[in-house]
């Protein structure tokens, strides 16, 4: 009982244990009794160059377990644990063989430190359930407990279990540090060479930016498993990224890692089937070895994207091998990536604190980049540059501007705190944006100062220049801008600027001289200032400003005062002019703040001519909107000129309204708008005044959304609508937005049309009275349209292809997307037109169907042009092709085209110094037909020589390939055709459709006759491919056929001379592209039917002719002599039959005559 029961037993207990333990076990402080609770201020024990000493120590002891062979020690709790482990220690071969079994309960050590060679773990918060140690050989083995790991960083919190035996222990260990888990659990073999026989470790996720902010964002996952053995470690890694994504948004490329590891001693590995898998599908490939010397390895890649690295880069597939040799002496970095069109090579080493850029070449679209460098890793670090550019193209390797640049940049200096940089450079024969570009210049930079810049630049017709220093404040800085084709550098603006100024001051307080003058400026939507200039002087801070600008109404000027800070200039408009047809004057300073979430305009108050502008309050941002003020005299035209409407309206009239507006979050306040004075005009050849007699507009708005009432008076039209639109709760303050519902109606009525469209129309008039009663539902986004449309006494004309159509009438309802058209009724000379049918309000979705019907309509009704038809069908659209069906009759009609024409070249002429026109194929016609068209039998024609009627039926449809064909036949009834100076007769004259509407079946043959040989002109064939031959009946010569069709009469009878010949080559000469000759035209504009010289070749034989065919047998005409005796003779020729007439005359000579005619071959 002495032993465990008292203090001195306890210290005899103590001081056995340190002469057991040879010296290396040192105990003080000890106090207590084996039996209850024992303190110890320090126990050492130092053996094999480790060392442990604990501290504040205190525990108790379980005596009753000691008899079961067990030493219980619980709880046990150590104030500080420090374990030092030498090097160069013997290791055991075996573990310790235990006379007792151990089992600690409750522990808890505040702190403990590890420290081995330079690495020191500091631990906190050390808890364990329970540790024990059985006495058997192997001694089995069981642990629970947490702890914490100090760092003043990445602090870890970690679980810890413990399993198996002293010679095959297993182990599972937990890490959290912030959002990331890391699971490990692993089989180690203590006292064997290879301590570890199984190892399995997962952390996620891993964001590297949490480790350095410099580093980019990620989203990994570690895998990492490893088995043990004689060979050494086998397993293999895999990190995964789920958030892969290029650099500069400051993303990791990396989407996975995967290779094979095998290592002997922990102190080296080798990396085989490295597989590298990067954002975008580029992947590089390959093995390596990693040791106490460093990395070597040698990579592959393949369709390596430069976009997926960097997202300005361009689209790539790049290929080749890369070089890696990073050694603790030495590293280098080598290889070539190649693909169609593009390589990029670099060679990199470093050798102590320098790292040489041996070669970087960057080749793409025949251009180049190549350079070289050096960078030393000194304190500061210097580095050193040279770059040469060759045709090189910055749009070949990314979103750049593209160009084709040569020249030289060289920079060189030291990045410290604060950087020293000296730049230079020189691009010359370069093109940038497809214009010319050329830039020189050199600067140094010491930090934020600029010094000794001097630089000049031109690009197309823009030049500008730069002189000076900047980033101090005697420094300044002189520089230009002159540009006389603003277009070439903005797609929106157009113009001409010359700038120049001063730059001084720094960084955060600069301060300058802007001076700046612009002419025929050209701004979207039509807008164009023909002159203007802009002066401003100041600092950031606080600065004046003075604008002016011509236009062709007026010139403005204006002056600003204020400065900028945080994001926000405020200041005020100090004055404000405008000379022109409404004069305005701004009659006090107005204050004014912008900002790129706000406006803030003070009370603005101005003269408007007769008129003013008061605005009381204007305030906008995302979150309310605020103002209230009122006009009088406030010109519509500056409204017209907004809705770019200036081509179309011209505006004299005067506005005056008031307005209260707030919102936060919902729009609330009126807005009252009422004609004061003037008027509206429609501009065209001659603008038309409206007469505008009243405009008044009301709306309220509030919570629930807008109401509003428009009403429009004038001498044409009149308008009358209201109603309401509904809050969107998604717009905003505004609160008008697609889903805002649509309550409107309206009345439109124009009672004269013809004045208000007269000016938009060029040939055509349209003229009546139209009416509307209409109504809006749905929403703003998504209308629903219903109501009813009149239109009376309506006309249309056309003259130049005499159409005029008149006393039309329209009644047509709205019915949602469709305009339901009830009747429709227009005539025409004798007759109308009427439809029904449905058109959609949005044409392009199909669906149009409507029915006609004409009778005796007048479509043509001009003196060379006359057509009346009748007729009925369906025309439609499917929102692809027109549809047209129906049966169409030619009740009359008469078509003159006897027009001259000009020639046309073949397609295989080419016009020298003009390019060759390519072919076109011809387009497929947009119209869908089947109509069926009948001549009737009283349509006359007179074209090309013809004269006579023209009858039948055709069908007239297009086929599935959009060619337009034709079935049916045209016949010539009582025809004429004039050729060769005769007037023939058409018999027959047919034109069989069977296909292709251009290319007809062609039967048709032209006779002259009521002689003794009828001859003829006969076309067969098609269209395309005529054939034409000269016919006779009875048969005879080719050329004796020829001269009873030209000359009327047998070859034996010419004479030398042949006056008839010679008058018919003379007329179809003068003719030129008309076919009837001009004798005939000459005749027929007297009444009669010939005009002509007779007579021998000799002069006193001449006699000019006049006749006129009375009836097909019966002709009379007159001679009058030319010649040295005058003469003149009446003739009348009458036919009995083919070969016998009659013929008597008188005049100078009588007499009279039976003919007969007989030919033969």
């Amino acid at each position: 009982m002495w032993l465990f029961g008292t203090e001195a037993g306890l210290r005899w207990a103590l001081a056995h244990a340190e002469d057991a333990a040879g010296g290396n076990l040192h105990i003080e402080g000890a106090r207590g009794t084996l039996a209850t609770a024992v303190l110890i201020d320090r126990v050492r024990y130092d053996a094999d160059g480790t060392v442990v000493e604990a501290r504040d120590v205190g525990g108790h002891a379980h005596l009753a377990a000691a008899l079961g062979g067990r030493l219980v020690i619980e709880p046990l709790h150590i104030g500080a644990l420090d374990i030092a482990i030498g090097e160069g220690g013997r290791r055991a071969t075996q573990p310790p063989l235990l006379p007792f079994g151990l089992r600690l309960g409750q522990v808890d050590v505040e702190r403990l430190r590890i420290a081995r060679a330079e690495a020191v773990y500091s631990l906190r918060k050390v808890r364990f359930v329970h540790i024990a140690l059985g006495p058997a050989v192997p001694a089995s083995v069981s642990a629970e407990g947490s702890f914490a790991l100090e760092h003043e960083r990445f602090p870890l919190d970690a679980t810890l279990a413990l399993g198996g035996t002293l010679e095959r222990l297993e182990l599972r260990l937990g890490l959290r540090q912030a959002q990331t888990v890391a699971d490990v659990q692993a089989t180690l073999a203590p006292f064997r060479p290879q301590h570890i026989v199984a190892l399995e470790a997962r952390a996620a996720p891993i964001d590297p930016a949490r480790l350095e902010a410099d580093l980019p964002h990620a989203a990994l996952t570690l895998h990492l498993t490893v088995t043990g053995g004689d060979r050494g470690l086998q397993g293999s890694v895999e990190l995964t990224n789920s958030a892969a994504g290029p650099v500069d948004k400051n993303q990791l490329p990396l989407a996975a890692l995967r290779a094979r590891v095998a290592s002997k001693d922990l102190a080296s590995a080798v990396l085989e089937e490295l597989r590298v898998e990067l954002a975008g599908g580029g992947l590089l490939e390959g093995r390596g070895e990693l040791g106490p010397q460093g990395f070597r390895g040698t990579v592959r890649a393949k369709a390596l994207n430069l976009r997926a690295l960097r997202s300005t880069l361009r689209e790539t597939a790049l290929s080749g091998p890369l070089e890696l040799d990073l050694g603790q002496d030495e590293q280098s970095v080598r290889g070539t990536l190649e693909q169609a069109g593009m390589t990029v090579s670099a060679d990199a080493m470093r050798r102590g604190d320098t790292v040489d850029v041996r070669r970087l070449r960057a080749a793409a679209q025949g251009g180049e980049l190549t350079g070289s460098g050096r960078l030393r890793l000194t304190d500061p670090l210097a580095f050193e540059a040279n770059l040469e550019l060759a045709h090189f193209d910055p749009a070949a390797f990314g979103d750049y501007p593209a160009g084709s640049l040569s020249g030289t940049v060289q920079a060189q200096g030291r990045l410290a705190a604060e950087p020293r940089i000296d730049v230079g450079w020189s691009i010359a024969d370069s093109t940038l944006l497809e214009l010319p570009f050329t830039t020189k210049g050199s600067a140094r930079i010491a930090g934020r100062h600029v010094l000794q810049a001097d630089a000049t630049a031109s690009l197309g017709a823009t030049r500008a220049s730069v002189h000076g220093s900047f980033g101090a404040p005697p420094d300044k800085l002189v520089w230009t801008l002159d540009t006389s084709h603003l277009e070439e550098l903005l797609d929106e603006l157009a113009g001409r600027i010359q700038a120049s100024g001063t730059l001084g001051g720094t960084w955060g307080a600069p301060q300058g001289v802007i001076d700046a003058q612009f002419e025929d400026l050209e701004l979207p939507r039509g807008y164009t200032i023909p002159g203007g200039s802009v002066k401003l002087a100041g600092t950031l801070a606080r600065h004046e400003a003075q604008v002016s600008a011509r236009t062709a109404a007026a010139e403005v000027r204006a002056r600003l005062r204020g400065g900028y800070a945080a994001g926000t200039w405020s200041g005020e408009i100090v004055s404000l002019e405008g000379a022109g047809k409404v004069p305005f004057t701004l009659r006090a300073p107005t204050p004014l703040k912008l900002s790129r979430a706000s406006i803030e305009l003070g009370r603005l108050e101005a003269g408007l001519g007769d008129g003013r502008l008061l605005v009381r309050e204007l305030a906008w941002s995302r979150e309310r909107i605020a103002s209230s003020g009122e006009f009088a005299g406030l010109p519509a035209q500056w409204l017209v000129a907004a809705a770019g409407l200036t081509e179309r309206l011209r505006a004299t009239m005067l506005l005056d309204g008031q307005w209260t507006i707030s919102g936060s979050p919902s729009l609330d306040g009126t807005l009252h708008v009422r004609r004061a004075s003037g008027d509206l005009a429609v501009l065209g050849e001659r603008p038309v005044e409206l007469g505008v007699s009243g405009v008044t507009l009301d709306a309220r708005f509030t919570s629930a959304g807008v109401g509003a009432r428009l009403d429009f008076a004038s001498r044409y039209a009149s308008a009358a609508a209201g109603g309401q639109i509904g809050r969107d709760a998604a717009a905003g303050v505004l609160g008008l937005g697609p889903n805002s519902p649509l309550l409107v109606q309206g009345q439109v009525e124009l009672s004269r049309t013809r004045v208000l469209v007269q000016p938009l129309l060029a040939d055509a008039r349209l003229d009546g009275r139209i009416a509307a009663d209409l109504e809006a539902g749905g929403t703003l986004g998504a209308p629903v349209f219903s109501g009813t449309l009149r239109g009376d006494a309506l006309a249309f004309e056309y003259p130049p292809y005499g159409v005029y159509l008149k006393n039309g009438e329209l009644r047509a309802k709205l019915a949602g997307d469709t305009l339901q058209v009830e009747r429709l009724n227009i005539q025409a000379g004798e007759g109308s037109f009427s439809a029904s049918g449905t058109l959609p309000l949005r044409f392009a979705d199909g669906n149009a169907k409507l029915a006609w019907q004409a009778k005796n309509f007048g479509v043509l009704e001009r003196p060379d042009m006359r057509l009346i038809a009748s007729g009925e069908g369906e025309a439609g659209f499917d929102g692809k092709r027109f549809s047209l069906s129906g049966e169409l009759r030619a009740e009359r009609g008469h078509f003159e085209l006897e027009r001259e024409r000009i020639p046309k070249l073949g397609e295989d002429v080419v016009i020298s110094g003009e390019p060759h026109a390519t072919p076109q194929e011809k387009a497929p016609l947009p119209v869908q037909l089947n109509v069926d068209l009948d001549l009737g039998s009283n349509l006359s024609v007179r074209m090309q020589g013809l004269e006579g009627k023209l009858t039948g039926r055709i069908n007239v449809v297009t086929s599935k390939e959009g060619e337009l064909r034709a079935y049916g036949k045209l016949t010539t009834v009582n025809a004429t055709f004039y050729a060769y100076g005769q007037k023939l007769q058409v018999d027959p004259g047919v034109l069989i459709f069977d296909g292709p509407i251009e290319n007809p079946a062609l039967q048709v043959t032209a006779w002259r006759r009521n002689q003794a040989v009828e001859a003829g002109v006969q076309l067969s064939g098609t269209m395309r491919a005529p054939i034409v031959q000269i016919v006779s009946q009875p048969q005879v010569s080719e050329g004796e056929r020829l001269s009873w069709l030209v000359l009327g009469r047998a070859p034996t009878d010419a004479n030398k001379a042949d006056l008839g010949l010679l008058q018919a080559a003379a007329g179809a000469l003068l003719a030129r592209g008309n076919s009837m000759p001009l004798d005939r035209r000459i005749a027929q504009s007297f009444g009669l039917d010939e005009v002509s010289f007779r007579g021998t070749g000799e002069l006193q034989d001449r006699v000019l002719a006049f006749g006129k065919r009375v009836s097909d047998r019966l002709y009379l005409s007159y001679e009058q002599g030319l010649g040295t005796v005058a003469s003149n003779l009446v003739k009348i020729d009458y036919s009995l039959s083919r070969r016998w007439s009659l013929r008597a005359e008188t005049g100078t000579s009588s007499g009279g005559g039976l003919f007969y005619r007989f030919s033969w071959d």
